[in-house]
């Protein structure tokens, strides 16, 4: 392994501009609640400030975090129940798999809940009408493949014949 004291301390790069042409001023979450709208999806903000918001019957957020690098965070929490084992060190190594695995996901254990969430870096020429669905589509998945990876090989559903593999946002 290298040794995390011996790398060299790049400058930040700060990019001539947006490659479009087309920075926004607009905050994050502003252009995320406009994203979703765009999707037909209706959003609230709660009490800690996220954006609120359902999705195939599912209580999604998304959290940003404005500033020099603006971030964002979507996320949602599930409760854990059969298949999965209540043996807490299974079900973190199958987290940690799972977030190796996947890309633009993690997954995490938060007492009882399931937690994943895709987050990114949102500079102003960043293209939210895309990232919003993809992140949904990828979190949304994600939990799907944690809670049927606890099913026996046989009791897997398959793509198509039970009708099991579910649209996107």
């Amino acid at each position: 392994m290298t040794d995390p004291t011996s790398l060299p301390n790049f400058q930040p790069h700060v990019p001539a501009g947006p490659p479009n042409g087309a920075a926004s001023e607009t905050p994050v979450r502003d252009r995320i609640l406009a994203a979703l709208a765009d999707l037909g999806v209706e959003a609230k903000v709660d009490k800690d400030g996220d954006l609120e918001f359902s999705v195939n019957d599912q209580t999604l957020f998304a959290r940003a975090a404005e500033g020099e690098i603006p971030l964002v965070r979507f996320f949602g929490q599930w409760q854990l129940q059969e298949p999965v084992p209540a043996d807490r060190n299974e079900r973190l190594a199958r987290c940690n798999d799972m977030t190796l695995q996947l890309n633009v996901v993690k997954m995490c254990l938060v007492q009882e809940s399931l937690v994943v969430s895709a987050e990114h870096v949102v500079p102003a020429w960043a293209d939210l009408k895309l990232l919003t669905p993809l992140s949904i589509n990828h979190i949304l998945q994600a939990v799907q493949f944690f809670f049927q990876s606890w099913l026996p090989a046989d009791d897997q559903p398959q793509p198509g014949v039970d009708g099991s593999q579910q649209g996107g946002v």
